[in-house]
């Protein structure tokens, strides 16, 4: 488990993440499980660390290897400080049948975040139409970025599968042929060779 689900909607959700300062990488694909409803899988988009509404929590100008031995161990801090992530739906699961939608209902509150191993990295990303939901409508940062930094995570879960990467480029360039300069960007992003 890496996070607990604490705000949830049509379009993604807000959760928790267990460790203080990690939260899963921008664009990791997560998964939600459900005995009953099958599983829903997001795309990271953003992640945040803060001290609770209306605390400052001061620090040490000269913060050493100590201060997250400190935070870890002081249960005052630990409410204090928390690390949030957000995550867009892109698909769900159904018995054995995969969907790259957006999922008929959001994962409920207080379910648990799991990673996605490499195999399921692998199996969900053989269809690539959830590419749009990560496109449009665009998520705290810039949408292109979110989805390059997915493309990125998958070709490495991928084991660095050039035939995958150059069917996401393809995919990528279908989306945004109307704009030149995003798919520009997004093309130089996702560039092995940089």
């Amino acid at each position: 488990m890496i996070g607990e689900i604490v705000e949830t909607n049509t379009l993604g959700f807000r959760a928790g993440s267990v460790e203080l300062h990690r939260p899963p990488a921008l664009g990791e694909l997560v998964k939600v499980r459900h005995q009953e409803h099958g599983r829903w899988y997001a795309v990271v988009i953003y992640g945040t660390t803060g001290a609770e509404a209306g605390r400052h929590v001061v620090r040490r100008a000269t913060p050493d290897v100590r201060d997250e031995a400190i935070y870890r161990e002081n249960p005052q801090l630990r409410r204090l400080l928390h690390t949030l992530f957000e995550a867009r739906l892109v698909g769900w699961q159904e018995g054995d049948r995969l969907w790259h939608t957006l999922p008929p209902l959001p994962p409920p509150l207080h379910y648990s975040v799991y990673p996605c191993s490499a195999e399921e990295v692998a199996e969900f990303s053989e269809r690539l139409h959830y590419f749009r939901l990560l496109l449009e409508p665009p998520p705290p940062l810039p949408a292109e970025q979110v989805l390059a930094a997915h493309i990125r995570h998958v070709y490495a879960q991928r084991g660095y599968d050039d035939e995958w990467l150059g069917r996401a480029a393809r995919e990528v360039a279908g989306l945004l042929k109307e704009d030149y300069a995003r798919l520009m960007g997004l093309l130089y992003a996702i560039d092995p060779e940089r």
